[in-house]
């Protein structure tokens, strides 16, 4: 998320979706899928978030986290032939269709250990201060200092080539 938002947004936008997905909101978003099919094939992630109100308040930081979003289609994910866009899409669609009703916990892993988007369906304690249990979606990203960081160098390596 670093190249694309600041910091503090992606902060923002974990606690949106965590409070959405969580302990609290779980059994609402479980009704609003089986009445509305929000998460499916037939709807961009952009929408389906939008819809729920997922995303910045911030108008110019909006239209990052969307770019964002349409950049996941190029992430790989733990599933063989699936982009980390589509796995996000799967990954909340099988969670309040499939099973029990356990929260979702949306975290960030660093994309350099583990380019995958990745999404644990059994349950696990991700939050040290609670025994609350979640399934798991985690996405690749790079801390925006160290993406500006990348972008430049590769930049400077383009520039480097044309000479």
């Amino acid at each position: 998320m670093g190249a694309f938002i600041k910091d503090e947004t992606t902060r923002d936008v974990l606690d949106l979706l965590n409070k959405r997905f969580g302990p609290d909101g779980i059994k609402e978003m479980v009704e609003l899928q089986k009445e509305f099919d929000i998460f499916s094939a037939d709807h961009p992630l952009e929408q389906s978030f939008k819809l729920i109100g997922i995303e910045p308040s911030d108008r110019a930081e909006r239209q990052r986290w969307y770019a964002f979003l349409g950049k996941l289609k190029k992430y790989p994910s733990d599933m063989a032939n699936v982009n980390g866009y589509d796995r996000v899409i799967q990954a909340f669609r099988q969670a309040l269709t499939q099973g029990s009703a356990l929260p979702v916990h949306v975290g960030v892993h660093t994309m350099k250990g583990n380019p995958q988007v990745t999404f644990s369906s059994e349950g696990s304690s991700p939050l040290i201060y609670s025994t609350q249990s979640f399934r798991v979606l985690s996405i690749p990203t790079k801390p925006s200092k160290v993406a500006r960081k990348d972008a430049a160098a590769a930049a400077k390596q383009r520039r480097a080539k044309k000479k």
